[in-house]
């Protein structure tokens, strides 16, 4: 006789092959329901325990003891880790943008809400999916689509609590939520890279014509402050040429008897000559002589002769002050009729 779990077995019974099945299922069986007192729970989870079917509370992680089976039971390892659901959610802005928003969403279970995270949602991943589409479409459309890229943390704040306020009467909490850029259809990259590109060559152009207005601004002060210098100069020049004619006009008259308009007229063809001069130096040009072209040279022999035949007698240094002027005019006067010879030769020639 062996006494077994507080029964009592004939050593005749375990001879045969059934008895033997039966005491070795009978072993197997009483540890399995001695195992029954025992709960293990792994780190960062907990087991539900039911009470003919009932809930009763939950074992956190390592080794606990609780009623044996039928009476009471431990549900699988229920996860409080950290997870992340990744969507790719297409929204509609205020202004009609269709856009892709990537979002990143970490959940926990709540440790206090153990029982509402275990039977209240069948599929909690997919329940957290469609509350995040939902908060996040209605974020969307009362943002227009610059106000997505720059409002971002606006955005997500306001998604995160709007989840919060929805999940946690369900045992869950929102950790983080990471919202990248959104990310536009190719039509409407290309579209906005087009008005940036006008926009640069928009500026560009503005800057070009800054740039030039700048540069005839600077010119043009530049010319005006040319032009003063050399409108200072030209004056200085003609007061001291007029200064110098006076005092010429002035000697010329005190050694004359020859009035104001005698001497002023004398002094012009003196002048005319040069300028005949001057433009007679360089070949290849054409010089119209208005009037008669001798008369000038008569006048001033009129004069010259005048100034010789002048009634009174002259002091030796009048008489020699005119012989150089005399001479100086015919000096001026000599091109200017070599000139007119040789026009006339080219005019008969061409004739």
């Amino acid at each position: 006789m062996f006494n077994l779990l507080g029964f009592e077995f004939s050593s005749s019974i375990i001879t045969t092959p059934v008895s033997v099945i039966i005491a070795i299922l009978a072993i197997y069986l009483g540890l399995r329901w001695l195992k029954s007192f025992f709960v293990m729970t792994p780190q960062q989870h907990v087991r539900i325990l039911e009470t003919f079917g009932r809930y009763t509370g939950y074992r956190k992680a390592g080794l606990s003891i609780k009623f044996p089976w039928p009476f009471q039971r431990a549900r699988s390892p229920f996860s409080l880790q950290t997870k992340q659901i990744s969507l790719q959610l297409g929204v509609k802005s205020k202004d009609n943008a269709f856009v892709t928003m990537p979002i990143s969403l970490q959940y926990r279970v709540i440790p206090s809400a153990v029982e509402a995270a275990f039977y209240e949602l069948h599929n909690p991943e997919e329940q957290i999916e469609s509350y995040v589409a939902t908060d996040a479409r209605a974020v969307a459309a009362a943002r227009t689509f610059d106000q997505l890229y720059t409002d971002r943390d606006e955005f997500t704040r306001t998604v995160r609590e709007s989840l919060d306020e929805a999940i946690n009467a369900y045992g869950y909490e929102i950790r983080a939520v990471l919202i990248d850029d959104p990310r536009p259809t190719p039509e409407m990259i290309s579209a906005f890279n087009e008005v940036l590109a006008s926009q640069r060559r928009l500026e560009a152009a503005h800057n070009d014509g800054e740039a030039e207005k700048i540069k005839r601004t600077k010119s043009a002060e530049a010319s005006a402050a040319a032009m003063s210098i050399t409108a200072r100069g030209i004056a200085a020049s003609r007061s001291i040429i007029a200064e110098g004619n006076a005092r010429a006009l002035a000697a010329f008259r005190a050694d004359t008897t020859l009035t104001d308009a005698d001497a002023m007229a004398f002094m012009m063809e003196i002048n005319r000559l040069e300028a005949l001069r001057d433009a007679a130096s360089h070949g290849g040009k054409t010089v119209l002589v208005t009037g008669d072209a001798h008369g000038g040279n008569y006048e001033t022999r009129a004069l010259i002769s005048g100034l010789a035949d002048e009634d009174g007698a002259k002091s030796e240094n009048i008489a020699k002050r005119e012989t150089r002027l005399i001479g100086t005019v015919k000096q001026q006067i000599a091109p200017v009729k070599t000139n007119e010879a040789k026009d006339e030769r080219i005019n008969k020639k061409n004739d």
